[in-house]
């Protein structure tokens, strides 16, 4: 036990003076969790959109609002004609587009229905994807706000769902544990291998081979315990 103590002790001494080592085991794995975990992120967040607006009623500028004071879009440009469309895509920092047809509060009253584009980059198809279900999904909520005013205060079931352990459904909470784990199995092998490396290079392999250290089914033998492999 104090023959593995000191091979332990030996290799601390041999980290801890060494800088570059100390990078690698520290340096390294903190800079990639802040990376993966927090910099490169899934979470939509300020997603710029602009607005087609070809109806210009209350309804379209409630869902409007109801969609910038979501936490995951901000209102952009206000758009005049279709070939703006086009050209706000393009500079890249427009996510969407979102067109309200003409008459749209009106239809929605007495047809009860009326049609929204959403127009979004395909460039980047996760982004995307993640763009458009938020945005049915504030629109979705936005139906069922405009069914509730004109139900008359008629009984109705409204199911809540509420997530444990992550409620905001951030990125971070998923993906740190993943990260942390696959990082420190990547940085023991790496370290392995530079250790190996390192006692080469030194010369202190074949000194670390024939070290006193007996044979654990052998206590009274004075063989190395690496001998096999010398064989």
């Amino acid at each position: 036990m104090n023959r593995f103590l000191g091979f332990v002790k030996k290799e601390f001494l041999h980290i801890f003076r060494d800088f570059r080592t100390l990078i690698i085991l520290f340096g390294i794995p903190a800079v990639q969790v802040l990376l993966f975990g927090f910099v490169v992120s899934t979470d939509l967040k300020n997603a710029r959109f602009a607005v087609l607006d070809l109806s210009r009623d209350d309804i379209t500028r409630k869902l409007t609002d109801k969609i910038s004071s979501s936490g995951f879009f901000e209102k952009g440009e206000e758009l005049l004609k279709y070939d703006d469309v086009d050209r706000v895509l393009r500079g890249h920092k427009t996510k969407a587009v979102i067109i309200f047809e003409e008459d749209f509060g009106r239809r929605l009253i007495h047809d009860g229905k009326a049609s929204v584009s959403i127009i979004t980059d395909g460039s980047e198809p996760n982004m995307a994807t993640l763009t458009t279900n938020y945005l049915t999904a504030i629109i979705s909520g936005f139906n069922r706000e405009l069914a509730d005013q004109g139900a008359g205060g008629g009984l109705q079931v409204q199911p809540e769902v509420r997530m444990f352990y992550n409620p905001s459904l951030k990125g971070q909470f998923m993906f740190v544990p993943g990260v942390i784990t696959l990082i420190m199995i990547l940085i023991c092998a790496l370290m392995t291998s530079i250790t190996i490396t390192r006692e080469k290079e030194f010369g202190t392999m074949e000194v670390l081979l024939v070290s006193a250290a007996t044979h654990p089914d052998h206590p009274g033998q004075g063989d190395s315990l690496f001998h096999p492999f010398l064989c």
